[in-house]
Protein backbone atom coordinates (compact mmCIF):
# COMPACT_ATOMS: atom_id res chain seq x y z
CA UNK A 1 0.00 0.00 0.00
CA UNK A 2 2.88 2.42 0.98
CA UNK A 3 4.50 1.89 -2.30
CA UNK A 4 1.05 2.59 -4.44
CA UNK A 5 0.50 6.02 -2.47
CA UNK A 6 4.40 6.74 -3.60
CA UNK A 7 4.09 5.88 -7.23
CA UNK A 8 0.37 8.45 -6.87
CA UNK A 9 2.73 11.23 -5.43
CA UNK A 10 5.73 10.65 -8.35
CA UNK A 11 2.58 10.23 -11.26
CA UNK A 12 1.13 13.60 -9.97
CA UNK A 13 4.44 15.47 -10.60
CA UNK A 14 4.38 14.05 -14.00
CA UNK A 15 2.58 15.53 -17.22
CA UNK A 16 1.55 12.42 -19.03
CA UNK A 17 -1.33 10.59 -20.08
CA UNK A 18 0.01 7.17 -19.06
CA UNK A 19 0.50 9.03 -15.42
CA UNK A 20 -3.34 10.82 -15.22
CA UNK A 21 -4.45 7.65 -16.23
CA UNK A 22 -2.60 5.31 -13.31
CA UNK A 23 -4.28 8.43 -10.69
CA UNK A 24 -7.82 7.75 -11.94
CA UNK A 25 -7.48 3.80 -12.31
CA UNK A 26 -6.57 4.19 -8.40
CA UNK A 27 -10.05 5.88 -7.81
CA UNK A 28 -11.55 2.55 -7.16
CA UNK A 29 -8.72 0.79 -5.33
CA UNK A 30 -10.40 -1.73 -2.30
CA UNK A 31 -7.87 0.58 -0.11
CA UNK A 32 -9.33 3.68 1.07
CA UNK A 33 -5.74 5.16 1.80
CA UNK A 34 -5.08 4.40 -1.96
CA UNK A 35 -8.43 6.00 -3.14
CA UNK A 36 -7.77 9.35 -1.02
CA UNK A 37 -4.22 9.40 -2.17
CA UNK A 38 -5.06 8.81 -5.45
CA UNK A 39 -7.67 12.04 -5.29
CA UNK A 40 -5.39 14.23 -3.78
CA UNK A 41 -2.66 12.94 -6.95
CA UNK A 42 -5.32 13.82 -9.16
CA UNK A 43 -5.26 17.38 -7.92
CA UNK A 44 -2.21 17.90 -7.78
CA UNK A 45 -1.56 16.47 -11.34
CA UNK A 46 -3.93 19.78 -12.34
CA UNK A 47 -5.55 18.33 -15.31
CA UNK A 48 -9.35 18.94 -16.32
CA UNK A 49 -9.29 15.41 -18.07
CA UNK A 50 -9.52 14.17 -14.38
CA UNK A 51 -13.03 15.71 -13.92
CA UNK A 52 -15.41 13.37 -15.17
CA UNK A 53 -14.02 10.19 -13.64
CA UNK A 54 -13.66 12.21 -10.17
CA UNK A 55 -17.11 12.63 -10.72
CA UNK A 56 -18.54 8.94 -11.79
CA UNK A 57 -16.31 7.67 -9.00
CA UNK A 58 -18.38 10.16 -6.72
CA UNK A 59 -21.70 8.92 -8.15
CA UNK A 60 -20.72 5.31 -7.46
CA UNK A 61 -19.12 5.60 -3.82
CA UNK A 62 -21.28 4.73 -1.08
CA UNK A 63 -18.99 6.68 1.14
CA UNK A 64 -20.43 10.47 1.92
CA UNK A 65 -17.29 11.89 2.79
CA UNK A 66 -15.36 10.34 -0.60
CA UNK A 67 -18.00 11.98 -2.47
CA UNK A 68 -17.75 15.16 -1.39
CA UNK A 69 -13.61 14.71 -1.33
CA UNK A 70 -13.93 13.28 -4.53
CA UNK A 71 -16.56 16.23 -6.01
CA UNK A 72 -14.47 18.86 -4.25
CA UNK A 73 -11.42 17.59 -6.19
CA UNK A 74 -13.43 18.35 -9.73
CA UNK A 75 -14.64 21.75 -8.94
CA UNK A 76 -10.97 22.18 -7.57
CA UNK A 77 -10.28 21.08 -10.98
CA UNK A 78 -12.85 22.95 -12.94
CA UNK A 79 -11.30 26.45 -12.01
CA UNK A 80 -9.44 28.82 -13.91
CA UNK A 81 -5.98 27.88 -13.77
CA UNK A 82 -3.60 31.36 -12.56
CA UNK A 83 -1.52 31.42 -15.47
CA UNK A 84 -4.71 31.68 -17.50
CA UNK A 85 -4.16 34.75 -20.12
CA UNK A 86 -6.00 38.51 -19.11
CA UNK A 87 -7.13 40.27 -16.24
CA UNK A 88 -8.49 38.61 -12.95
CA UNK A 89 -11.82 39.43 -13.04
CA UNK A 90 -12.47 37.33 -9.75
CA UNK A 91 -13.89 38.87 -6.52
CA UNK A 92 -12.13 39.62 -3.38
CA UNK A 93 -14.10 36.78 -1.90
CA UNK A 94 -13.24 34.57 -5.10
CA UNK A 95 -9.37 35.33 -4.49
CA UNK A 96 -10.10 34.83 -0.69
CA UNK A 97 -11.91 31.19 -1.26
CA UNK A 98 -9.02 30.56 -3.53
CA UNK A 99 -6.13 31.36 -1.54
CA UNK A 100 -7.52 29.39 1.25
CA UNK A 101 -7.93 26.43 -0.87
CA UNK A 102 -4.93 26.79 -1.82
CA UNK A 103 -3.22 26.72 1.20
CA UNK A 104 -5.39 24.14 2.95
CA UNK A 105 -4.19 21.72 -0.26
CA UNK A 106 -0.49 22.78 0.82
CA UNK A 107 -1.38 21.65 4.58
CA UNK A 108 -3.04 18.50 3.08
CA UNK A 109 0.22 18.15 0.88
CA UNK A 110 2.56 18.38 4.32
CA UNK A 111 0.54 15.92 6.32
CA UNK A 112 0.41 13.57 3.91
CA UNK A 113 4.70 13.69 3.46
CA UNK A 114 4.53 13.98 7.32
CA UNK A 115 2.70 10.98 7.56
CA UNK A 116 5.12 8.91 5.22
CA UNK A 117 8.14 9.98 6.47
CA UNK A 118 6.30 8.83 9.76
CA UNK A 119 5.56 5.37 8.60
CA UNK A 120 9.26 5.65 7.09
CA UNK A 121 10.87 5.95 10.30
CA UNK A 122 8.69 3.13 12.19
CA UNK A 123 10.10 0.43 10.06
CA UNK A 124 12.32 -1.43 12.14
CA UNK A 125 15.96 -1.68 10.90
CA UNK A 126 17.80 -4.65 10.65
CA UNK A 127 20.09 -4.27 12.87
CA UNK A 128 17.85 -3.04 15.94
CA UNK A 129 17.63 -5.73 17.50
CA UNK A 130 21.99 -5.12 18.32
CA UNK A 131 21.17 -2.09 19.77
CA UNK A 132 22.07 -1.46 23.43
CA UNK A 133 19.16 0.47 25.72
CA UNK A 134 19.86 3.96 26.54
CA UNK A 135 20.52 2.41 30.26
CA UNK A 136 23.01 -0.23 29.34
CA UNK A 137 27.20 0.55 28.66
CA UNK A 138 28.64 -1.65 25.97
CA UNK A 139 30.28 -4.58 27.30
CA UNK A 140 33.85 -5.63 25.88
Amino acid sequence: MDAETDRLQQWSANDDPASLSNILADLTSSEKEIREAAIEAAKQFGSTNAIPALKAAAASNQDTGEQIALLEAADFLSLPSLSSSGPDTRTPEQIQADTQRSAERQARRQAQLQKQAARQNSQPSSDQNSQTGPDQELKQ
